[in-house]
């Protein structure tokens, strides 16, 4: 059988020609996307319909090109054909990944997302079922079939003379979707139509053009008409005017101080069904109960970061370059506080080791352990051992993880019904029932009640408990699609069910309290520093919180996600993102028209800068 010959030239057609149909699958997979942009007018929707097929179709014409490349590096034919398929397909395969991140978290692949997935410890982070990896292994092949089917047709297709069309028909047709989409953007982004800038987020590598100046400069807008859009993004500096010392502790007795921390709790779960011995903690007669209380992050990283530092999470990067600890840390170490620091998942992904712990130079990184619900119970029996054989003042850290997995013992009972047996990730949508999903977490969270009723317990039989400053919350809350939104778990949004987490504390020669005032996590280490540590040094000196005992309610909290942050008032949600643009919504993410007050952008921008020295 005599080999099938390619000539360059038909090679390039053949590729421009896979080009239309690899277009019209990515058009098709990115569909995805469409749900989650909201249009109110018909310039909105002439403007998304030409941003759609303009970034997407430009997308696939740079793959398109890379493709036609290969026309002059591979005489080949198979040889071509494979590395045009491997190409296309893995665009395809990164838009399909892609699109699935988006209905889940509302964000887009990036540098953190890689460093979740195949970063060290990733195993602990991330737990997917059979059903779902069977799933998507089947998505891939069928995208990838389609993909080899399309390829196959263009090249049989071009050999065969068939194809009357133009093939640069839908390359015109892409650019000029792309260049009209950047035209209106201009003009309405410089009008401040808030319509148009929204769009931006949704799409995979958007970044529309802007001209205000230009615009001004010539004369075709007034400037009085420009609506300006504050700049809410700093970029990190690795030169911090913070603290690198602790502080000494003046008090008689030095406390005991132990954190008690589950990932993924919710606020409203602190209650006498789902966490019973907890929910019974409110009521002794040393416990402070914050029933209003939001955390520095939707996600762990920004929620432990805020926890310890009291301080807004867009400082990581600097902290973490400079692996400069907290000053809390610092304090009890030059105080000479044991310290027993135990995580169920790793304490290397986020990267505590590099910042918050930087100074605990025995740092346990990871727990011993198959499923969260066992190293739950490992870092129990291990903060038993250690408390009990501690020779002066401890302080620990214990970090939960079944809930975050949802993950309680198999045999655990009694479950919540009713009750999903195998979370399947890929069933979530705006129309699936929340109820046995969400009994399964909150099964998670009664077991995770046993451990803490077993580290009291222990602190009780040891008469360490009137000496122990016991602090009880969580990182950030958890999401059952409240808002309708086809929102589920955290790092999503910034609604009160993904950032309001349980604060209680029991804490010695205080009086039970409950307050209902709003607190946050950068209020919880000034508070234990000056009143539980005695430190007198003013709490700005080293945070942006206050004491969790002034009973005036925040009117602003600053929550981060994974790269972007939020700014949370009674009435409003301010979303802010990477480009320096914000969105605004009320507290359930419904557009309003409401503004973000220039008092509060000057409030932020001086908290999230103070901290550089330059």
């Amino acid at each position: 059988m005599r080999p099938i010959s390619i000539s360059r030239w038909q090679w390039a057609k053949a590729s421009m020609l896979h080009g239309l149909a690899f277009t019209a699958i990515a058009l098709l997979l990115a569909l995805q996307y469409l749900p989650y942009i909201q249009t109110y007018s018909g310039l909105g929707h002439t403007y998304l319909t030409a941003a759609f097929i303009g970034q997407i179709g430009l997308l696939c014409l740079l793959f398109t090109l890379l493709n036609v490349l290969i026309t002059w590096l591979v005489k080949q034919l198979w040889l071509a054909s494979i590395a045009a398929w491997l190409i296309s397909g893995t665009g395809l395969l990164l838009l399909y990944v892609d699109t699935e991140v988006y209905s889940l978290y509302r964000f887009h692949l990036g540098a953190f997302v890689w460093s979740l997935v195949f970063g060290e410890g990733a195993s602990q982070v991330i737990d997917l079922s059979w059903y779902t990896i069977f799933i998507t292994t089947l998505k891939v092949g069928a995208i990838l079939t389609v993909n080899g089917l399309a390829l196959w047709w263009a090249i049989r297709t071009t050999l065969q003379n068939r194809w009357r069309g133009s093939r640069w028909l839908y390359t015109s047709i892409v650019l000029a979707c792309f260049v009209s989409a950047n035209a209106l953007h201009i003009w309405y982004d410089a009008h401040g139509n808030a319509e148009i800038r929204a769009m931006t987020r949704h799409l995979p590598l958007y970044q529309p053009a802007t001209a205000v100046d230009f615009l001004t400069r010539q004369g075709w807008i007034d400037p009085r008409t420009v609506v300006q859009t504050p700049n809410l993004t700093v970029a990190a500096s690795n030169s911090l005017n913070y603290p690198d010392h602790g502080y000494p502790i003046t008090t008689d007795a030095a406390p005991n101080i132990v954190f008690l921390a589950v990932d993924a709790w919710r606020g409203d779960n602190l209650d006498p069904t789902t966490t019973p011995f907890t929910y019974s903690l409110t009521q002794r007669q040393n416990a402070q109960w914050f029933q209003d209380h939001i955390s520095g992050g939707n996600v762990t990283k920004g929620g432990v970061f805020s926890l310890f530092y009291a301080l807004p999470p867009t400082y990581w990067d600097s902290f973490t370059a400079l692996q400069r600890p907290a000053v809390f840390i610092r304090t009890l170490q030059e105080n000479n506080y044991q310290l027993g620091i135990y995580g169920s998942s790793t304490l290397i992904n986020p990267t505590f080791h590099r910042n918050v712990f930087s100074s605990v130079t025995d740092l346990r990184k990871d727990t011993p352990g198959n499923t969260p619900y066992e190293r739950d119970k490992q870092i129990t029996d291990d903060f038993i051992r250690f408390s009990a054989g501690a020779e002066k003042p401890f302080f620990s850290f214990l970090f939960y993880d079944a809930a975050h997995g949802y993950a309680p013992p198999p045999d655990f009972a009694p479950k919540f019904e009713p009750y999903w047996e195998r979370v399947d990730h890929v069933a979530l949508g705006p129309d699936f029932d929340p109820a046995p999903y969400k009994n399964r977490y909150r099964t998670a969270l009664r077991y995770v009640d046993t451990q803490i009723e077993r580290v009291i317990r222990h602190l009780e039989q040891t008469n360490q408990l009137d000496n122990t400053i016991v602090v009880i919350t969580s990182d950030h809350g958890e999401e059952f699609n409240e808002t309708g939104k086809n929102y589920w778990g955290h790092g999503s949004n910034f609604t009160e069910h993904q950032i309001h987490v349980p604060l209680l504390i029991l804490w010695p020669g205080k009086a039970q309290q409950t307050f209902t005032h709003r607190t946050t996590h950068y209020d919880l280490v000034p508070t234990i520093m000056h009143e539980g540590l005695g430190i007198a040094t003013p709490m700005a000196e080293y945070s942006t919180g206050r004491s969790l005992f002034d009973e005036v309610s925040h009117q602003w909290a600053l929550v981060h996600s994974y790269f972007n942050y939020g700014v949370v008032m009674q009435d409003r949600i301010i979303t802010t993102y990477p480009t320096g643009n914000y969105e605004v919504s009320d507290p359930n993410l419904n557009p309003t028209d409401k503004t973000m007050p220039a008092a509060t952008s000057l409030e932020v921008l001086k908290d999230i800068t103070r901290f550089y020295a330059d």
